[in-house]
């Protein structure tokens, strides 16, 4: 993914038991074709291309409407604009983590929203990564939670937040591949089916566990000195903040552009 070429790693901060934040800022404009690309690559999570004519078939609607009123978050009504803005930051450390460290991460649950206005539940991102096409105990598994505060006068240390939910992941863990490999399954999607099923039986086939806590934030919600102030780490080790200025006004041109097809 292009835009990612503007995700750029400026410092670390220490922060307790001598564990580092990575701060990240994503900056500058994107190019028309940079942003229309991400927002493309957005659309897909929500609804593929080879499915939306089939979806939209007996509505009545086109495919803007069909996606502005049934799929995509809603830029003003009820929970949309927080939703917008916590799949943005989902789906921004799951493309970290896929098209720059090369995990596979599973992004089926934003797909099969009931209500588009709200959050999917359960983990937020998970990435696996395998060396080789059998087992090895250096195969990794990697679970994220992920904040966002793009807008708002008064920073709020989403950071923490992040922290204190990934302490439920390890039990939300084997509920969350068990729900990605039943999508995968009922779309015949066996090779990953077969990737899900390396990591859910640690004490037989060794890998390595990593927790993670993510917060993104707009340039003006963003506190270097409270991120400093995390505590109560617990198992979660891969610490990340990203900011940018004006985040809101991407993320709506984002969807925006991602309802154009």
């Amino acid at each position: 993914m292009k835009y990612l070429e503007s995700l750029k790693k400026i410092k670390d901060i220490e922060v307790g038991n001598q564990r580092h934040v990575g701060i990240f800022e994503l900056n500058g404009d994107f190019e028309d074709n940079t942003i229309n690309s991400w927002a493309n690559h957005f659309r897909q999570q929500y609804c593929p291309d080879n499915i939306i004519d089939a979806l939209i078939s007996g509505t009545g609607m086109g495919r803007e409407e069909f996606l502005k009123k049934m799929k995509l978050p809603d830029k003003s009504e009820d929970f949309g604009p927080a939703t917008r803005s916590g799949d943005f930051a989902e789906l921004l450390i799951s493309d970290y983590l896929e098209f720059l460290l090369n995990y596979y991460v599973p992004k089926e649950r934003y797909q099969n929203k009931f209500n588009r206005n709200t959050s999917s539940q359960g983990t937020d991102v998970i990435g696996l990564k395998m060396f080789s096409r059998d087992d090895s105990k250096d195969d990794e598994l990697v679970v994220f939670e992920v904040k966002a505060q793009t807008s708002g006068k008064k920073p709020k240390n989403r950071l923490q937040d992040a922290i204190n939910d990934s302490q439920k992941d390890c039990l939300r863990k084997a509920e969350t591949l068990s729900a990605i490999k039943q999508r995968m399954i009922e779309r015949g999607d066996m090779e990953h089916v077969k990737l899900v099923e390396r990591f859910q039986n640690k004490a037989d086939r060794p890998y390595k566990e990593y927790y993670g806590a993510a917060a993104v934030h707009a340039a003006d919600t963003y506190s270097e000195e409270m991120i400093s102030k995390v505590t109560e780490l617990g198992e979660t080790s891969w610490l990340i903040v990203i900011t940018r200025d004006n985040l809101m006004d991407l993320v709506h041109e984002l969807y925006g552009r991602a309802a154009k097809c």
